[in-house]
């Protein structure tokens, strides 16, 4: 049993390293599709936001736990950044990244260059997308969301 957990342990422990380590991906290697709709996806956002459409996503590949969590929370997520934000801009792609090392991964990380009314801090909207092309998650932040090393 012991031995059991320290391996499950491990296998975590790599897991969760894994998920912190990126490489960027240079221009020239960029997956064009998938930079697309990470920013086809955070217009959608910003727009059903700002019209106060708080319907399911339609036309995007949500992944499933993504996609609960939206269909939930996204009346709360759109009321709290308007609140903190005011409107929020997107720009253009600032950068891309990919997991360096994951026994399960292979996801790529877009990051936009952003602004918002209220808070000048803020500065990137990012979306990870997976392997599997679909969309995990979003977030809006004054750093790039991730650990480089």
């Amino acid at each position: 049993m012991k031995k059991i957990f320290a391996i499950l342990t491990l296998i975590s422990s790599i897991l969760i390293y894994s998920q912190n380590s990126y490489k960027e991906i240079k221009t020239d290697q960029l997956n064009s599709g998938k930079s697309q709709t990470a920013e086809n996806f955070i217009r959608t956002f910003l727009d059903k936001c700002e019209d106060k459409d708080y319907s399911a996503f339609k036309n995007f590949n949500l992944s499933n736990g993504f996609k609960n969590f939206m269909n939930e929370k996204l009346e709360e997520i759109c009321l709290s950044n308007a609140a903190k934000f005011g409107k929020i801009r997107i720009e253009n792609l600032n950068s891309a990244y990919k997991e360096k090392i994951s026994l399960i991964g292979g996801n790529e990380l877009y990051i936009f260059n952003s602004n918002t009314e209220k808070v000048k801090d803020t500065k990137y909207l990012s979306v990870w997308i997976s392997k599997n092309n679909q969309i995990d998650g979003m977030v809006i932040t004054a750093e790039k969301p991730f650990k480089k090393k």
